[in-house]
């Protein structure tokens, strides 16, 4: 019996042996392209945005743009609830129709996203709509994309760009805006009763 458990935990060891070595070899084969490449440059590109934020939060001339990186500092550092505080003081203080209010109502509703309120998120995707009507319908598309609400996503895209075709709402966004929308494809057909 001895003999016996001996030869299957050889076995056994050179197995998982040669399991590792044809992980380490596609590991080498894929590599900078697979699961482990891709984690190691998050948290690489993670790691350098935090660094910028940092270096923008404390050597920003303007106190509310400083303010506002420290807010997105805190979101990147994982603390939503101070992130949300931030961004709320930030955009109450930037002037009405500023780029900097508009920017600080988008990355509250992002840390409203991830933190799980989805109706305080959409809360503020409205109130962008209402005052940033372009840049807002693109914010509400990603809500609803992330919701898995591709219908819904694809008409305020489509919204967003009729918008931006006659005032050029969406800015620097519109590039964006159209990758989207190709990536939705064109619009699903209405499904038949019968």
């Amino acid at each position: 019996m001895a003999a016996g458990l001996r030869r299957i935990l050889v076995m056994g060891g050179v197995v998982a042996g040669v399991g590792l070595v044809a992980l380490g070899v596609a590991l080498m084969l894929t590599w900078p392209d697979n699961a482990l490449g891709d984690y190691l440059q998050i948290r690489r590109s993670q790691a350098a945005t935090v660094r910028a934020l940092a270096r923008m939060a404390a050597a920003g001339t303007d106190p509310l743009r400083a303010a506002f990186y420290a807010a997105w500092l805190a979101e990147e550092n994982g603390d939503l609830r101070d992130a949300i505080r931030r961004f709320r003081a930030v955009s109450d203080a930037a002037p009405p129709g500023s780029r900097l209010r508009r920017d600080a109502l988008i990355r509250l509703g992002l840390v409203y996203g991830q933190d799980g309120q989805a109706d305080a998120e959409l809360a503020i995707y409205q109130e962008l709509m209402r005052q940033y009507p372009g840049a807002s319908r693109l914010s509400q598309a990603l809500f609803h994309l992330r919701r898995g609400e591709r219908a819904r996503a694809r008409a305020l895209l489509d919204q967003a760009l009729d918008r931006d075709a006659r005032d050029g709402s969406l800015g620097a966004d519109r590039e964006l805006a159209r990758v989207l929308r190709r990536g939705l494809g064109p619009e699903e057909p209405a499904a038949v009763s019968h």
